[in-house]
């Protein structure tokens, strides 16, 4: 039987292709070495086998709510640019130490290093010397999420009291909620192993000017814009994004291939430069040995953004049993959870990063990289709309459609050759429900070279 009960929780569906689940664990030891709680994983479970998970959920978009996206935009505006102008300045400044401890020390490790010892003198030493201006960064953190958490009531009880179905909207919105909230908590040491990775990866000064964004503006977006319980009506939307085929490669390559890229915390410099041009760079460095979670770090144009990630190759405890959400998956990678309570990622909901069968609706697909999410959203233009310019749930849809083509030629190059990785790009028309491959393969007749994806731009770098 592929699903079995434990605890008296509803049914755990084993990894599919992972190499046995070793030891059974009591239901709350897995969880907690898997970063789960009761209410996220009987969620999961409940909504399991309802849907073909190769393809997005229809949702339409409510063109009556873009009064509500107007009025949540200009409240934005009024409070984010000032406390941006207030607080930007110093936070850098006392931020910026902390990048140039972490490049520092990133440089004395060995190339490659896939896992940060943190028991190490050295890592230790790096703690220590980043600690006192970590308690000055959370000084920031909560003045910040003191204001927001103010401004969040002011500009908002008023539109619940006086808009229709306000309490009613308010508790829906909440109900939505409830399997992502209470997740684990953010852990420091955690981040600073990915700052490590990062500082390598964008640098000290980027990586610190991207911090601070995260610590001011991400809330923000994510509690008023995202999951307004008091202005919107919320609830769950699916989305999968699905690159082309890399059947050419082997599943087990694609997997470890894709953790070389982004979860080992010190590549090759040439490796390195080309993830410095990429638009999106996750981070999702390798956990202790005492769970099989860790805080991953996001690389997003002018910001990053903290997750919760599990790994499926993680084993503690002799343990490697892990829920799979999608029902196309044909080899499990990561779980990406984005907890409602974790403040710095803007989004809220489940997100498995997997490779593919593509079945029932994509075969054409087979072995690609999949990337499903279940976000909790709302209907408004705003969110919904895949050209808005608001990072909703509709534009980053789009957003991965266009960026999984880049890690595709870099995962091939790696394996394959950068030149067959050339001959063999494809992009993706992006759109609702199923985005096909696009009909050309190769490279541009036209010479353009996809942005943000180097691997079309360096065909003679192979490391």
């Amino acid at each position: 039987d592929a699903h079995r009960s434990l605890g008296g929780m509803a049914t755990i569906a084993p990894a599919p292709d992972v190499e046995g689940q070793g030891t059974v664990l009591d239901e709350k030891v897995r969880m907690r070495i898997n970063g789960e709680t009761k209410r996220q994983m009987e969620h999961a479970i409940s909504q399991k086998d309802r849907r073909d998970t190769t393809v997005d959920d229809v949702w339409d978009e409510d063109a009556a709510l873009a009064s509500a996206d107007t009025y949540i935009m200009r409240c934005t505006y009024v409070w984010v640019l000032p406390k941006l102008l207030i607080l930007f300045l110093p936070m850098f400044l006392v931020t910026l130490p902390i990048a140039i401890f972490s490049r520092i020390y990133a440089a004395f490790l060995p190339t490659p290093t896939d896992r940060v010892k943190r028991a190490a003198p050295g890592f230790i030493i790096y703690v220590l010397l980043c600690s006192p201006f970590v308690l000055l960064v959370l000084i920031f953190v909560a003045l910040s999420r003191a204001g927001d958490g103010l401004m969040y009531y002011v500009f908002g009880v008023p539109y619940m009291l006086l808009s229709k179905d306000g309490w009613g909207r308010r508790r829906r919105s909440i109900a939505a909620l409830k399997p992502y909230m209470g997740g684990p908590r953010i852990r420091i040491i955690d981040v600073l192993v990915c700052t490590l990775g990062h500082t390598l990866r964008n640098g000290t000064i980027e990586w610190c000017w991207n911090f601070v964004v995260m610590i001011i503006v991400i809330p923000w977006l994510k509690y008023w814009i995202n999951t307004n319980t008091l202005v919107m009506d919320l609830s769950e939307r699916f989305i999968q994004q699905i690159s082309t085929s890399l059947t050419d490669c082997g599943v087990d390559n694609v997997c470890d291939t894709a953790r070389r890229i982004i979860s080992r915390s010190k590549q090759g410099s040439d490796l390195q430069n080309r993830l410095d041009l990429w638009k999106f760079c996750p981070h999702y460095p390798y956990p202790p040995p005492w769970r099989r979670w860790a805080i991953g770090m996001q690389g997003a144009n002018r910001v990053v953004l903290l997750t919760h990630t599990t790994h499926a190759i993680s084993v503690t405890k002799g343990s490697n049993e892990q829920f799979i959400f999608s029902n196309s998956v044909e080899k499990p990678i990561w779980r990406v959870m984005l907890w409602y309570n974790n403040p710095y990622h803007f989004l809220t909901g489940f997100v498995e990063a997997s490779v593919t069968h593509g079945r029932p609706s994509q075969t054409d697909k087979v072995h690609g990289g999949e990337h499903p999410m279940w976000i909790v959203s709302s209907h408004s233009p705003m969110l919904t709309n895949r050209d808005s310019t608001i990072s909703g749930v509709g534009p980053i849809d789009s957003f991965f459609d266009r960026w999984l083509p880049t890690i595709v030629d870099e995962v091939r190059a790696l394996l394959r050759g950068p030149e067959i990785a050339r001959q063999m790009h494809q992009e993706v028309v992006s759109k609702d429900g199923i985005s096909r491959p696009a009909a050309h393969v190769g490279p541009d007749p036209s010479g353009e070279v996809p942005a943000g994806n180097p691997r079309m731009s360096q065909p003679e770098t192979t490391g």
